[in-house]
C-alpha cells in the first residue's frame, strides 16, 4: 500500500541533498520536436522529458514500454511481456492519443491508429523525447495528449552488445560508423528472443515468447547545396500471445521504413524536407485461420525557419501523407485516405517574457478541414523561477478498424477533438530542477465501445504532475508524482486503466568505474473497464509498488558489464485484467567499444 510519508521522505531527501550541493554535473538537453526547432529544454513552454543514448542504456529497461513507464505522466497497461500488446497512456489519454514520430516521420498502423511499441527494440534507439500535452498544431491528428519522438541509432563508433535474462531472454547487436570526406555511413543490426512466460494462466497453459531481427543502414552526404541523408530500417519478428476469444494466438510482425532527407541553410532561412514510406504489417494466426493487417503510409514534409528579428522567430511548412490498407482480415468499405496540411508558428522573447503561437489546417478527404492551434506564455519570475501557461486544441481521426471492421465498426464516427490547458511553475537551478504542473483536457466525441465503437459526448481529464531532479556530487535522484482524475461524462465512470496516483523514483550513485541505482514505482488501484461479454465492470486492479536495483562496472575503457533485477520482492500484480506479469527477473549485459 502506498503511504504519503514514503513520497515525502523521497522528496525531502532530494531537497536536502540539493541544498548542500557543491558541484554540478547536469548536461543541458535540447528539445527538437516540441516546437519543430532545436531549443534548450528550459526554454520550451511545455512539459518534456529527453533521454539520450547514455540515459537509455543506464536505465537497463526490459523494453521500450517499460522504459516509458518510468517517466513522469505516463502509465502502462500490458497484456503480457515483450511482443504482447501494451498500452501507453500520457496524462490520461488513450494509447491512440499519443503520436509516435520516428526520425521525424509519423509512425504506426492505419488500422489500429497507433504505433505498437513492444516490438520496437531499445537497441535501435539513440534518443527519446516525450512531450506531454497537445501538439496537433504542429503535427496534426493523434497528438491529443502528447508526442513520443524517437531518433534511431546514430553511432559514431563501433559498438557490440550482448544480453541475457530471465525466461530465456537473449540478444546481441552491433553498430558501425565510417566517415570518408563528406560522406558518413552508419549501420545497426541485431537479434533478440525469449521463451517468455504464461501471460494468461487461466486460459492457455503455454509460454508466450518472441524472436526478432532488426537492421538499419543510413548515409549522410554534405554538399554545397545542403546535407542529404538516406536510411532504411527493417524490423521483423514473431510473438505469441493469449486472448479471451478465438484461437489465433501467434503473430508475425514486420515494419519497414525508408527515408530521404535534405537540410540547408540559405541566408537567414533553415530549410528541411523529408520523403518517406512506412509499412506496418501484423498477421495473427492459429491452427485453422490467418488474419493479416498490412498498411502503408507515404509522407512528405517541408519546413522553413528563420529569425525575423532578435526577439521573433518563425517556423512554417507543409505536410502531406497517404494512408493505405493493403491487406486486411476482412474487406473494408474504404482502404485509403489522404491528408494535406499547412502549419506556421511564432516564438517571441523579450526580457523576461516569452510567447508562442502555432496554427495548422488539415484537409482530410473523408472529413474536410480540421483546424488546430496552440498558445503559450512564460514569464521569468526570478533568476531560477519560471511560470508558464498554455492552451491548445487537437483532434484524432477514426481508424479504419473503428470505421469499417465488421461487428464493431461505426461508419458514422466523427473525429475526436480536445481542448487542453496547462499551468506550471518551474525551478531551474544548478543542481536542482523541479516542476509543478496542473493540466486539464476536455475530449469531445471520444471513441469508446464494448460491443460497437461510438462517440462519447464528453470525457474529462485533469491532473497534477510534480517532478524533481537533483544532483549532489556522485549522487542523483529523480522523483515524479502524478495525480489523475478522469471521467466519462456520459456514464459517470472513470476511463479505464488510468490510476489516480502514480509515483516513480530513481536514486543512483556514480563512481569512477562503477555505478548503481535503485528504483521504486507505485500506482494506485485502477479501474479496469467493462467485460466484453457481459458489460459488467471488472474488479479494480490492486495498488502495487515495484522495486528494482541495478549496477554497472567498467572492466576496461572498452568493456562495460551491467546487471539489474526488476520486481525485486516478487510482487504479484497486474495492469490488465486477466493477464499475468513477470515476477522477480534479472538481466545481464555487456558492451564492447574498441578504443
Amino acid at each position: 500500500m502506498f503511504k504519503p510519508a514514503f513520497a515525502a521522505v523521497l522528496v525531502a531527501s532530494c531537497c536536502s541533498a540539493a541544498a548542500n550541493t557543491t558541484e554540478h554535473t547536469n548536461i543541458e538537453h535540447i528539445s527538437i520536436y516540441a516546437n519543430r526547432t532545436a531549443t534548450p529544454q528550459q526554454d520550451v513552454l511545455a512539459s518534456i522529458t529527453v533521454l539520450e543514448r547514455d540515459d537509455i542504456v543506464a536505465r537497463q529497461a526490459n523494453d521500450l514500454p517499460a522504459l516509458l513507464a518510468q517517466l513522469p505522466g505516463i502509465n502502462l497497461s500490458r497484456d503480457g511481456g515483450r511482443g504482447q500488446n501494451s498500452s501507453v497512456y500520457i496524462r490520461g489519454g488513450n494509447t491512440g492519443h499519443t503520436l509516435v514520430i520516428i526520425d521525424g516521420v509519423r509512425s504506426g498502423s492505419a488500422t489500429l491508429g497507433y504505433k505498437t511499441l513492444s516490438m520496437l527494440p531499445l537497441e535501435l534507439i539513440e534518443r527519446i523525447e516525450v512531450v506531454r500535452g497537445p501538439r496537433a498544431a504542429w503535427y496534426g491528428s493523434d497528438a491529443l495528449s502528447g508526442v513520443i519522438a524517437i531518433t534511431t541509432r546514430r553511432s559514431s563508433a563501433v559498438e557490440l552488445n550482448a544480453n541475457v535474462g530471465s525466461d530465456g531472454q537473449a540478444g546481441t547487436d552491433i553498430s558501425l560508423s565510417h566517415a570518408v570526406d563528406q560522406l558518413t555511413l552508419r549501420a545497426t543490426a541485431g537479434v533478440s528472443r525469449a521463451d517468455g512466460y504464461n501471460v494468461q494462466p487461466a486460459q492457455d497453459q503455454d509460454r508466450d515468447g518472441y524472436n526478432q531481427k532488426f537492421v538499419k543502414v543510413a548515409a549522410d552526404y554534405q554538399t554545397a547545396l545542403g546535407l542529404w541523408s538516406a536510411q532504411a530500417d527493417v524490423n521483423s519478428g514473431f510473438y505469441q500471445f493469449d486472448t479471451d476469444f478465438g484461437n489465433e494466438d501467434e503473430a508475425d510482425t514486420l515494419s519497414r521504413a525508408y527515408l530521404l532527407g535534405w537540410q540547408h541553410q540559405l541566408g537567414q532561412w533553415q530549410h528541411q524536407a523529408q520523403l518517406s514510406r512506412n509499412l506496418d504489417s501484423d498477421t495473427t494466426f492459429g491452427p485453422d485461420s490467418r488474419s493479416p493487417f498490412v498498411t502503408e503510409r507515404d509522407e512528405f514534409n517541408y519546413q522553413a525557419a528563420t529569425d525575423i528579428t532578435d526577439a521573433l522567430s518563425f517556423v512554417g511548412g507543409v505536410n502531406w501523407y497517404h494512408e493505405q490498407v493493403d491487406q486486411s482480415a476482412t474487406a473494408y468499405e474504404e482502404t485509403s485516405r489522404i491528408n494535406r496540411a499547412i502549419f506556421a508558428g511564432f516564438n517571441y522573447q523579450y526580457s523576461a517574457l516569452q510567447l508562442e503561437a502555432a496554427v495548422r489546417r488539415d484537409l482530410v478527404n473523408q472529413y474536410g478541414g480540421q483546424n488546430t492551434w496552440q498558445l503559450a506564455a512564460g514569464y521569468q519570475l526570478a533568476e531560477h523561477w519560471l511560470i508558464r501557461a498554455s492552451r491548445g486544441s487537437a483532434f484524432k481521426l477514426p481508424t479504419f478498424n473503428e470505421l469499417y471492421y465488421p461487428d464493431f465498426a461505426n461508419p458514422d464516427l466523427q473525429p475526436q477533438e480536445s481542448i487542453s490547458d496547462e499551468v506550471a511553475l518551474v525551478y531551474q537551478g544548478d543542481a536542482l530542477t523541479a516542476e509543478l504542473a496542473w493540466f486539464d483536457r476536455d475530449v469531445t466525441n471520444l471513441i469508446q465501445g464494448v460491443q460497437q465503437a461510438e462517440n462519447v459526448l464528453l470525457a474529462t481529464v485533469q491532473g497534477i504532475e510534480f517532478t524533481i531532479k537533483q544532483q549532489w556530487r556522485q549522487y542523483s535522484s529523480q522523483f515524479s508524482y502524478t495525480w489523475l482524475d478522469t471521467e466519462n461524462q456520459t456514464s459517470g465512470k472513470k476511463l479505464e486503466r488510468r490510476p489516480e496516483n502514480t509515483v516513480n523514483w530513481r536514486g543512483s550513485y556514480d563512481a569512477d568505474k562503477w555505478s548503481a541505482f535503485v528504483t521504486a514505482d507505485y500506482q494506485s488501484a485502477t479501474y479496469q473497464g467493462a467485460d466484453w461479454l457481459t458489460g459488467e465492470d471488472r474488479p479494480y486492479a490492486p495498488a502495487h509498488t515495484l522495486w528494482g536495483v541495478g549496477a554497472s562496472y567498467t572492466l576496461s575503457p572498452a568493456l562495460t558489464l551491467r546487471a539489474k533485477v526488476d520486481n525485486l520482492f516478487d510482487k504479484d500484480y497486474y495492469t490488465s485484467h486477466g493477464y499475468a506479469t513477470q515476477g522477480t527477473n534479472f538481466g545481464l549485459s555487456i558492451s564492447y567499444t574498441p578504443q
